[in-house]
């Protein structure tokens, strides 16, 4: 699941850097195409949640591990389990309410491409279950190894 949520950041980074490659050189021989615009900010905005699912599973969010290394071993241990557990809680109910905003966003559709813009909206819910999913991954390799260094979700 981390390779695939890092080779899909990669996919809508390349289209998303594709797409304004196109708008703005089209406005340079005097086309203008309207709908790469609204297209760049549906990736943008899906390369946000998905590229975060990547993140966390390469731990490469930002933390401050700085408290969990001065803390005792096995209290350190409990401290980032804790972490972990309420990050999953916190990305269960974002991926609930996310996807019943997803589907609520059916009749809604793009300002210039007449798309819903719940297929949009899916990928944000599709993300935290794969941030859901790289979480539990994270504790079980915690709770498996006798070091905390490299387990904790962020560097």
């Amino acid at each position: 699941m981390g390779k695939f949520a890092t080779l899909l950041a990669g996919l809508i980074l390349i289209g998303v850097f594709g797409i304004i490659l196109l708008g703005v050189s089209a406005r340079f021989t005097g086309m203008r195409f309207a709908w790469t615009e609204e297209l760049a900010r549906w990736g943008l905005v899906s390369l946000t949640y998905v590229g975060a699912s990547a993140a966390l599973r390469n731990k490469q969010h930002a933390g401050v591990n700085i408290v969990l290394n001065l803390l005792p071993k096995k209290l350190g241990k409990i401290v980032a389990a804790l972490a972990y557990l309420i990050l999953a809680f916190v990305v269960v109910f974002l991926c609930m309410n996310s996807f019943e905003a997803a589907i609520k966003a059916t009749r809604i559709r793009g300002d210039i491409l007449p798309l819903s813009m719940m297929y949009v909206k899916l990928l944000i819910p599709a993300s935290f279950f794969m941030m859901f999913f790289h979480l539990i991954c994270g504790l079980l390799e915690l709770m498996s190894s006798d070091q905390i260094d490299g387990r904790t979700v962020g560097l």
